[in-house]
C-alpha cells in the first residue's frame, strides 16, 4: 500500500512539474522579446508619453489663460478705483466729474470678478494660504503625495461649487434678476454682448444667452458667471497638480522657489512617513464616508484634518460649509453658493482691494520706505531703535490701510529682511510685524468699527462709528506703548548701528521729514477726509475732502499713484501691470476664505448656533465682573475660528444688549470686544496675520506662532487693563450717555 501511494504521489509531481516546466517555457517565450513584453513595454511607453503630452498641452494652456486673467484683474482693479473715485468726485464738484449712476454698484461687480478669478491665479500660482504641518512632520517625498492629495481634496470641493454656482447662473437667468441700482451704460452694450458672444451657444437647455440693452438693468448672472468659471479654472489647475503638475523640489518651498531651511526637511522619516502620510488621508477617505451620518463632530474633526495635511485654507472651511449645508441642514450646493455670493454685496468690501493695493504701490515705490525712515530716524539712537522704528511705522501705516493683513505686507516686505539683516532676531522681527500689523482694526480708520456700529445701533441707541474712532485712539497707542516696551526688552543685547551714534540727530530727522513729506501727507489725507476736517478752500479750491472708508482707500490708491509715478518717480509705469495683478492674487486669496468663511457663519446663524451660546451665558451669569470674564473667553474662542467682520455681523448684535443689561457702557463694550477679535489675528487655527506674514516672510506658520506668542500674552495683558478700566476707552469721549 505504501509503493502505491509513493507511486501515485510521484506521478502527480511529475505531473505538476510537466505543468510548471510548460507555463514557464510558454512565458518565456511571450515575455523574451515576445509578444507580452512587448505589449507591456507598449503601455508603459504609451501612458508615460500620454502623460507627458498632457501635462505639456495643459501647461500651455494654462499659461494663456494666465496671461489673460493677468490682463482683465490690471484692468478691472484700475476701472474698481476710477469708478470709485469718480463717484466721489462727481458728488463733491457738483457733477463736474463723469456722471456714471451706480459706479460703485459696478465697482462691486468687478470687484466679484476680480475676487474670484485672482482665486483662480493663485491656484495656479501656488499661493492660497495654508497651514505647512506636513513640510515640517514629513520627509519631501512623503510631503508631496500628501500634497497631491489635498489637490485632489480641493478639486472635489471645487467641482461641487461649479455645480452650485452653475445651477445659481441658470436661476438667475430664468428669473430675469439684475444688479440692484445699476443699468447697463451705452458704452457698456457692445463690450458685454462681446462677453456674451464668446460664452458657449445653447448652454441650456433650450435657452441661450439673452443679449445685454443699453438703458436696460444689468443683469445679475454676468457678475455670478465668473463664479462657476472661477471654479472650474481651479479644480482643473488643482486636478493638474494633483495629477500631473511637478512639485517644488525638496529644497525649495512652494509658490515662492525660496530655499528651505535643511533642518526643518529631513529624509531619514520613514516609519513616520508611512504613518502620517498614510494616516492623514486615510482619515479623511474614512471620514467621508462617515459624513453621510451628518454628524457635526466628524466635519470638524475633517476640516481640522485637511488643515494638518496643508489643503489651502478656504477649502477646509468650503469642505465644512458644504458638509454642514447637505448633512445637516438638508440644503443644498447651490444655497452655500448663493450666500456666499450674497457676501459679496457689501460695499465695505470695496476697501480691502484698494487698501491691498494701495499697499502694494507703497512697498513697490517708495512711500512706505520713506514712513520707515521717517519712523527710524525719530528714534536715533535708542537701543532696539529699529524694533521702536517698527512698532511706529506700523501705527502709521494702520491709520491709512485700516487693515492689519495688508499692514503686515506693506510695513513686513520691507521692516523683516531689514531687521534680520541688523541682528535682531528673527522670530522677534516676525513676532512684532505680525502683532504691530493687527493695530489696523483698532486704530481708525477701522473698517470693523464701522461694521459694528451700523449692527449694534437702534433707533433708540444709535451708536455713531465716530464714536468708536475716538475710544480706539487711547486703547490703540496702550497697545502700541506695551510693544514698545516689550520691544527695549527684547533687542537690549542688539548694538545700535555705527550711523545711528554719528550726533547729527537733529540732521537725520530734518532730512527724514523733508524726504516724507509726501509718505506721511498720506495718512492725514486719509483721516482728514474721513473726519472731514481737511477743505481746498485756501488754495482757492471749493472741495471738501470728506469721503467714506472705501472712497478714502481710493483716494489712498490715486494719491499713491500720483506721487510714486510722477513726483517720486520711484514707481515705472511698466510695473504697474505687475503690482496690479499682483494686489488682484492676494485679495483673491483672502476673499475667497472672506466670502466662504460669511457662506458658513451664514449656516450658524440659521441654526441659531451664537443665540444658544448667547442664552447659556445670561443663564450662568449674575454679575458684571462674571459676564467680563466670560464674554472675554467666549470672544477669544470665537475669534480662533471666525474672522473679525462674520463675528461682529452674527454675535455683536446678540451681546451688545445684554452687555447695556450689566452696565457696560456700549462704546467700551465695542473697544473690548474689537480688541478680542483683534487677538483672532494672531491665534490658529484661522489667525490670519499668521498666514499672511507666512507667506510674506517665507517663513513656516509654526515659527511665525512662536514669534507671535511673546505679543499675544501682552495683548492679552492689554486686553484685561481696557476690559476692567473703561476710563481708558471713555477718556476722550462726552460719556454723559453712559447707562
Amino acid at each position: 500500500m505504501h509503493r502505491v501511494l509513493v507511486s501515485v504521489f510521484d506521478a502527480l509531481d511529475r505531473a505538476l512539474g510537466s505543468i510548471g516546466d510548460a507555463i514557464r517555457g510558454v512565458w518565456r517565450a511571450l515575455w523574451n522579446g515576445g509578444p507580452l513584453e512587448t505589449l507591456i513595454f507598449g503601455l508603459v511607453l504609451f501612458i508615460t508619453g500620454l502623460r507627458v503630452v498632457l501635462g505639456n498641452f495643459f501647461r500651455t494652456v494654462d499659461k494663456g489663460l494666465e496671461i489673460s486673467e493677468k490682463a482683465f484683474l490690471t484692468v478691472a482693479m484700475l476701472a474698481m478705483v476710477g469708478l470709485s473715485f469718480n463717484d466721489y468726485l462727481f458728488r463733491e464738484l457738483d457733477g463736474r466729474a463723469f456722471d456714471l449712476p451706480g459706479g460703485t454698484n459696478l465697482a462691486l461687480v468687478l470687484l466679484v470678478w476680480v475676487g474670484f478669478l485672482g482665486a483662480s491665479l493663485a491656484t495656479r500660482q501656488r499661493q492660497h494660504l495654508a497651514v505647512d504641518a506636513t513640510d515640517r512632520i514629513l520627509s519631501p517625498e512623503a510631503a508631496k503625495w500628501v500634497k497631491r492629495f489635498t489637490a485632489l481634496v480641493a478639486a472635489g470641493l471645487c467641482y461641487f461649487m461649479t455645480e452650485g454656482s452653475w445651477e445659481l447662473v441658470k436661476e438667475s437667468i430664468d428669473f430675469e434678476d439684475s444688479v440692484e441700482g445699476l443699468e447697463v451704460w451705452p458704452w457698456l452694450e457692445s463690450p458685454l454682448n462681446l462677453l456674451v458672444g464668446l460664452l458657449p451657444g445653447e448652454p441650456l437647455e433650450g435657452v441661450a444667452w439673452p443679449p445685454v440693452a443699453a438703458g436696460e438693468d444689468f443683469p445679475l448672472w454676468i457678475a455670478q458667471i465668473v463664479l462657476p468659471l472661477s471654479f472650474g479654472l481651479m479644480g482643473i489647475r488643482f486636478l493638474f497638480i494633483g495629477l500631473f503638475a511637478p512639485l517644488p523640489p525638496p529644497d525649495e518651498d512652494e509658490g515662492t522657489g525660496a530655499p528651505i531651511n535643511p533642518t526643518n526637511r529631513t529624509k531619514n522619516r520613514t516609519v513616520r512617513d508611512v504613518v502620517v502620510a498614510g494616516l492623514f488621508p486615510g482619515l479623511l477617505v474614512g471620514l467621508g464616508a462617515a459624513l453621510y451620518f451628518g454628524s457635526g463632530t466628524l466635519i470638524l474633526i475633517t476640516a481640522v484634518l485637511l488643515v494638518l495635511t496643508g489643503a489651502p485654507l478656504f477649502v477646509a472651511i468650503g469642505v465644512a460649509a458644504l458638509c454642514c449645508a447637505t448633512l445637516i441642514g438638508n440644503y443644498d450646493s447651490v444655497s452655500v453658493v448663493t450666500d456666499m455670493f450674497e457676501a459679496t454685496k457689501k460695499h465695505e468690501l470695496l476697501a480691502i482691494p484698494f487698501f491691498v493695493l494701495a499697499g502694494q504701490l507703497m512697498t513697490q515705490g517708495s512711500i512706505a520706505e520713506r514712513l520707515i525712515g521717517f519712523a527710524r530716524a525719530v528714534m536715533g539712537p535708542v537701543p532696539g531703535g529699529l524694533g521702536l522704528a517698527t512698532v511706529f511705522a506700523c501705527v502709521i501705516f494702520a491709520a491709512i490701510s485700516g487693515s492689519s493683513p495688508v499692514t503686515v505686507i506693506a510695513i513686513g516686505t520691507i521692516m523683516f529682511p531689514m531687521l534680520v539683516r541688523e541682528g535682531y532676531p528673527e522670530k522677534y522681527s516676525s513676532g512684532v510685524l505680525s502683532s504691530a500689523g493687527s493695530l489696523g482694526i483698532i486704530i481708525p480708520p477701522s473698517v470693523p468699527m464701522i461694521v459694528y456700529a451700523i449692527v449694534v445701533s437702534t433707533p433708540q441707541r444709535p451708536l455713531p462709528p465716530s464714536d468708536l474712532f475716538i475710544a480706539g485712539i487711547l486703547p490703540g497707542a496702550f497697545l502700541a506703548l506695551m510693544m514698545a516696551i516689550y520691544t527695549l526688552y527684547a533687542t537690549r543685547d542688539v548694538p545700535v548701528p555705527a550711523a545711528a551714534r554719528d550726533g547729527r540727530y537733529w540732521k537725520n530727522l530734518g532730512t527724514a521729514a523733508r524726504k516724507g513729506t509726501l509718505a506721511l501727507m498720506l495718512p492725514v489725507l486719509v483721516l482728514g477726509g474721513i473726519y472731514g476736517v481737511l477743505t481746498l478752500e485756501p488754495l482757492g479750491i471749493d472741495l471738501s475732502l470728506k469721503f467714506t472708508v472705501t472712497e478714502a482707500a481710493a483716494v489712498a490708491v490715486v494719491y499713491a499713484l500720483f506721487v510714486e509715478l510722477v513726483i517720486h518717480r520711484e514707481l515705472k509705469i511698466t510695473q504697474l501691470p505687475k503690482v496690479l495683478s499682483e494686489s488682484a492674487v492676494l485679495m483673491g486669496s483672502l476673499f475667497l476664505i472672506l466670502v466662504l468663511a460669511l457662506a458658513f457663519n451664514r449656516f450658524l446663524a440659521v441654526e441659531q448656533i451664537p443665540q444658544q451660546a448667547a442664552d447659556w451665558l445670561v443663564a450662568h451669569v449674575d454679575s458684571k465682573f462674571m459676564f467680563i470674564v466670560l464674554v472675554n473667553i467666549f470672544l477669544l474662542l470665537l475669534g480662533c475660528v471666525m474672522d473679525i467682520l462674520s463675528a461682529i455681523l452674527i454675535v455683536a448684535p446678540l451681546l451688545a444688549p445684554i452687555a447695556e443689561r450689566f452696565g457696560l457702557h456700549p462704546v467700551h463694550f465695542a473697544i473690548m470686544f474689537i480688541v478680542n477679535l483683534e487677538i483672532g489675528y494672531l491665534t490658529p487655527p484661522l489667525g490670519i496675520n499668521l498666514f499672511v506674514a507666512s507667506a510674506v516672510f517665507k517663513r513656516g506658520i509654526v515659527d511665525i506662532i512662536k514669534g507671535v506668542l511673546p505679543f499675544l500674552l501682552l495683548m492679552l495683558f492689554s486686553l484685561a487693563i481696557i476690559a476692567w478700566f473703561p476710563s481708558l476707552s471713555l477718556a476722550l469721549l462726552d460719556t454723559g450717555s453712559a447707562p
